[in-house]
């Protein structure tokens, strides 16, 4: 076990969970540490008290890209089914022509130019043409690769596109070759539970169509930019294996070049779909090192692993909902906690 792990207390951890459930800035968080072993802490803290387990469900909002489109892009390069290389047009040639030439890796590392675009209406999987004609159909707001921009929509063509190349439904991928293989047992698209779910929206739900985010929902929850909803029994075995570099799923040179940085000149950091740290990346805190690689979700969860401490941090909350309940930027106040609590940790490890 790693060393700066082993027998830890985090008192500034658990005290700084508890504040901000205090304040009224979350109503549920769960926290795991570890590191290639496995798991060596976790906490769990509620406002309607101690009801939470090892597998009550979030909706993990933006980590669904790492959880499913990035490794999956990446098990597609290593079947030579895709390369980062590739342009938008070879897969979509519908694209326009400021579109067609943009590489993959662009869309991966939010540098396209793409901007984010909520579906007007429902498409279902008989109108996947219709859907993509109108992810398609906005202008660039800058020349690819000039400047960066977090795009859902760039995401969401990824989505379409590995469909395309692996013939079968997003949700149905993500089971066959990231869930089962790594033993993700309640980690999915769409949530068929009520009882023991963290509300992570006011919305109303809609049967298992419960996420968030408005472009998943116009796409009946399956879509390569939200939608996936987990715990944390699942998403320590989901870290350990981001730690130990997608052993189960590819071979370590497929994923040297998913963790490379493409954007060195660019505001942040940004890999083959994840948030590569340094010091651009405020919500790291002292915790990350350089290089370090993960993702976070709108809804107040993240996922980081740092492979020179050799360590990970889960991190499922509701932030977002709280903030919006009081009216408050929900980005910010999300960005704000990870960064305290990150630092809390850092703290508690003596680093």
């Amino acid at each position: 076990m790693n060393e700066i792990l082993r027998g830890r207390a985090m008192p500034q951890t658990e005290a700084f969970i508890r504040a901000h459930i205090a304040n009224g800035s979350a109503g549920d968080v769960a926290v795991a540490i570890g590191d290639v072993e496995g798991e060596s802490y976790r906490f769990f803290h509620s406002s309607r008290g101690d009801v939470q387990n090892g597998q009550t469900m979030y909706d993990m909002m933006s980590v669904t890209k790492i959880l499913s489109v990035a490794p999956l892009f990446h098990i597609a390069m290593e079947e030579g089914k895709v390369s980062p290389e590739d342009p938008l047009g070879k897969y979509f040639p519908e694209a326009s022509e400021d579109k067609k030439d943009i590489p993959l890796w662009m869309l991966l590392a939010h540098c396209s130019g793409m901007g984010r675009h909520v579906f007007p209406e429902y498409f279902g999987p008989d109108r996947r043409a219709e859907a993509i004609a109108f992810q398609l159909g906005h202008p660039l707001l800058f020349a690819p690769g000039t400047d960066y921009f977090y795009s859902c929509s760039g995401f969401v063509l990824l989505g379409f596109l590995l469909e395309r190349v692996f013939n079968k439904p997003l949700d149905r991928l993500f089971d066959d070759r990231i869930a089962r293989p790594l033993g993700l047992r309640h980690t999915g698209f769409c949530c068929g539970e009520d009882e023991n779910l963290v509300r992570s929206t006011r919305k109303p739900y809609e049967g298992a169509n419960k996420c968030s985010d408005d472009i998943n929902r116009r796409l009946y929850g399956v879509s390569g930019n939200a939608g996936i909803f987990s715990c944390l029994d699942d998403m320590t075995v989901f870290a350990q294996s981001l730690l130990n570099r997608h052993a189960a799923l590819m071979h370590a040179e497929t994923f040297a070049v998913a963790a490379k940085d493409r954007t060195p000149s660019l505001p942040l950091g940004r890999a083959l779909g994840y948030v590569y740290a340094d010091a651009r990346y405020k919500q790291g805190g002292r915790l990350f090192s350089k290089g370090s690689l993960g993702h976070t979700g709108f809804s107040g969860t993240s996922v980081f692993a740092d492979y020179t401490r050799d360590l990970y941090v889960v991190e499922l909350t509701n932030t977002a909902l709280y903030a919006a309940n009081r009216n408050r930027n929900c980005s910010t106040e999300c960005a704000k906690f990870r960064e305290g609590l990150h630092n809390a940790i850092a703290d508690d490890l003596g680093l």
